[in-house]
């Protein structure tokens, strides 16, 4: 239960306020898709150095995301904010796949 009395009951309620704020190693994007476990988060922030592809899935070892109907990231100084899909299965995978080369990608989960 919030505690009202420390916030106002909008910001008690606000997860956005709440949450836990985790930097990540730099990840290196190829060819085939790379993953990340955000199943204990309800936010993640991308910063992609290049242009990436990304979606969630509950399978980590789904590969070629590129030409499905996955979002598509511009790379460069853009700080990408998501919430993170509820409803999908109990572990909960961020998928991020580049079209040519490597890429790196920085990751806040919050």
């Amino acid at each position: 239960m919030a505690n009202l009395q420390r916030h106002r009951a909008h910001e008690s309620l606000n997860i956005d306020t709440a949450a836990d704020w985790q930097a990540q190693t730099i990840i290196s994007v190829t060819g085939t898709a790379g993953n990340v476990d955000v199943t204990n988060y309800h936010m993640v922030h991308l910063q992609p150095v290049e242009d990436i592809y990304f979606t969630f899935s509950i399978d980590s070892t789904e590969t070629n995301l590129v030409p499905g109907n996955d979002l598509y990231l511009k790379g460069g100084d853009t700080i990408y904010s998501f919430k993170i899909p509820r409803g999908l299965g109990d572990t909960i995978y961020l998928l991020m796949e580049r079209v040519t080369d490597t890429g790196n990608v920085r990751v806040i989960l919050s």
